[in-house]
This record gives structure tokens, C-alpha cells and sequence, in this order.
């Protein structure tokens, strides 16, 4: 039920103030220079509150994205499981906060964050080109984070606006490994460095698929070499899991042991009491020695990629790739299915031969 008051102030100025009640609902309370636009305004949220249509009350029209922002930051990544990329997160979150966030929530609409994306697109960089539309798809993801808490979670917003939102193209990309011969190369320029950690983290890396920050986690405890496996208990996707070691990691790992026999981590700091830093000064170096230096370089993580690739050129199927790396998806998995030229070469040779026999009986 509505109703309208009529209000004057001292200056003389006539205002209408609208109440709209609901049973069940809070008050909706707006005030109107006119009265016509007092009563469209009261006809119109009796029939959305009627139908179950969200409605901002006062309070939420008062709230915003950098209320919202906050909320998530403080109460919401520190709970949410999964949360190895909660430092990105939070630095999407606070250039969305700089842009928008005076906004009230009532106003954050799908046209409102395409107009910021593309801002971001727009905006001309210190060094370097201009941010890619992927790179942008991270920032309306780590938004997302924020508004579907305060949809689910704090009933801020009738629904997440970020899913109105049209993402940029990912590229598919080419997948980069190591050739037999650059790999070699590697391996050779890693135990010729003087870092005590990199020829083994290396070894890990292309027998296993680890990522760097799973090598960097390990410790002896993790390392079990009678059963040739390792532990990783806090992986990227949130499951531990145990990875087989093959013949060279076993190899690799026990000299490493006789090198430094004491407990703790596998890969130890040698200026502090602290993990190594796998990917870090002694890793650029060793490419470099490798002859690794072509555009944009090849990263330790293109190390997971080569193991992949390996598997894959070994026979292993999509699923069998996913479930050694640890993949949740088939997605990535099946990107290693077309990496290798010499690989498809072999398919089509067998193609050929298919092709070249007589039918039967012919």
C-alpha cells in the first residue's frame, strides 16, 4: 500500500514524499517535486515489489561499489576457497574501485562496466602495447568476485551485472615446449649454473608438469622415494594429490638429498630460511645460457607445457594428460594434441598408408 505526503518546506518549495508498504518487505520511501510523478513512481514499485521484482530500498541506494568492494576484500576473499589468486583479485578490485566506486549499486548496470572495460582498453600504457582483451577478462572476473557476493551472499544487488557483460577473445594461442635438442641444451646450461636448486627444479618441472609454485612448495616430507612419488597437497585447482616420479626425478631428486641431506624444503633459499625462488634470477639465467631468448622468452611454465606435450606425443589421451597435471578440464589438456609438427606429421604418414592400400579382394 501507498501512500503521499505533502510537504512545504520554508522556502515554499512542495514536495511529495512516497511510502510504499508491502507485507514482508521494507519500506520503500522517495520524494517527488510533482505529484504525478509521486504516484507513477508508487504505482510502478507496488507492481515490481507484487511480482517479486527486486527493489533498492533507501539503504541500498545509498551503498556503493566501493562499499560493495570493501565488503568482498575484507569478509569475502579471505573464506573463499581456491584462493591461490586472491592478491590479483584484490588488485582488479582496486582499479575497478578507483574507476567506479562512487557509484551507488542501484547504478551499477552491464552498460556501466562495458563503458569502464573499455576505458581500460583504451587507456594508453607506460611501456609496452595496450592491454590485450583477455588481460581484460581477468578484471571483469575478479569485479565478478565482488557483485556475486553481494547478490548471493549480502542481497546488495538483484543479480550479478558482470554476467551481462560480453568478454573479449581469448586466443587459443600456440602452446610453446622444448625441441629434443633445446631441451638438452637447458638441462646442460642448468647443471653447469651455480645454483644449487635450478638443474633439479628443472628435471621436476618436465617429468611431472608441476608449476613452479608446487615445486617451490615441496618439501622432504612431500618426497616419498621408495614409491618413486611426490605430495602436492595445495595445488592451483584446490586438490592435493600425489604425482608419480619417473626414473630421471627419482635420479635427480636423491643426488639433490646427498647434497643437502637436512629436512625441510626440497628447494632451499640460500640467503634466507625460506623456500628457493625456482623462477626467479637463477632461471633467467640458464635460459639465457640455453639460447632461450626469443620473443618474450620461454617460461618456466612452458616447462608444464612440454611435459604435456610430451604425453601426448607418448599416446596418452586428453583425459589421461589432465588427470597427470592435475587438470580439471579437458580444455587445456587437448591443446597439446596439435602442438608438434613432427607429431602430426606421424598422423598423416599413417593417413597415407591408410590410403595407399588396395581393398581387398582388389
Amino acid at each position: 500500500m501507498a501512500s503521499i505526503t505533502k510537504r512545504t518546506a520554508k522556502d515554499g518549495t512542495i514536495s511529495y514524499r512516497v511510502r510504499v508498504r508491502v507485507l514482508g518487505e521494507p519500506m520503500r520511501t522517495r520524494t517527488f517535486a510533482r505529484k504525478t510523478d509521486a504516484l507513477a513512481w508508487a504505482n510502478a514499485i507496488e507492481t515490481d515489489l507484487g511480482r517479486g521484482v527486486y527493489v533498492p530500498t533507501t539503504i541500498d541506494r545509498r551503498r556503493t561499489v566501493a562499499d560493495l568492494i570493501d565488503a568482498a576484500i575484507r569478509d569475502h576473499l579471505p573464506n573463499k576457497r581456491n584462493n591461490k589468486s586472491a592478491h590479483k583479485v584484490e588488485a582488479y578490485l582496486a582499479w575497478w574501485r578507483d574507476e567506479i566506486g562512487e557509484l551507488t549499486l542501484d547504478k551499477l548496470t552491464p552498460q556501466v562496466i562495458s563503458a569502464a572495460r573499455a576505458r581500460l582498453l583504451a587507456r594508453k600504457p607506460k611501456r609496452g602495447e595496450r592491454m590485450a582483451p583477455a588481460t581484460t577478462n581477468r578484471y571483469l572476473a575478479g569485479l565478478s568476485v565482488a557483485t556475486k557476493y553481494g547478490w548471493k551472499e549480502l542481497g546488495w544487488l538483484p543479480r550479478n551485472p558482470v554476467l551481462d557483460v560480453s568478454k573479449g577473445a581469448e586466443s587459443a594461442g600456440v602452446v610453446r615446449f622444448l625441441s629434443d635438442e633445446e631441451r638438452k641444451a637447458l638441462l646442460d646450461a642448468a647443471a653447469a649454473d651455480s645454483d644449487p636448486n635450478i638443474h633439479t627444479a628443472i628435471i621436476l618441472a618436465l617429468s611431472t608438469g608441476l608449476r613452479a609454485s608446487s615445486l617451490r612448495g615441496l618439501t622432504w616430507d612431500d618426497v616419498n622415494l621408495k614409491q618413486k612419488s611426490l605430495r602436492i597437497g595445495d595445488s592451483k585447482n584446490g586438490e592435493g594429490r600425489w604425482v608419480p616420479l619417473i626414473t630421471p626425478a627419482v635420479a635427480a631428486l636423491k643426488k639433490h638429498r646427498e647434497q643437502d641431506p637436512a629436512d625441510g624444503w626440497v628447494f632451499k633459499s640460500t640467503t634466507q630460511d625460506a623456500a628457493a625462488e625456482i623462477n626467479g634470477r637463477a632461471w633467467m639465467r640458464v635460459k639465457r645460457a640455453a639460447g632461450l631468448t626469443e620473443a618474450a622468452n620461454f617460461r618456466f611454465h612452458d616447462l608444464r607445457h612440454t611435459a604435456g606435450t610430451y604425453l601426448n606425443e607418448a599416446g596418452a589421451s586428453a583425459i589421461q594428460i589432465a588427470a597427470a597435471l592435475g587438470q580439471k578440464t579437458l580444455a587445456m589438456a587437448k591443446r597439446y594434441s596439435h602442438q608438434s609438427p613432427e607429431f602430426t606429421r606421424s598422423v598423416f604418414d599413417k593417413l597415407t598408408k591408410r590410403m595407399g592400400k588396395k581393398p581387398a579382394g582388389g
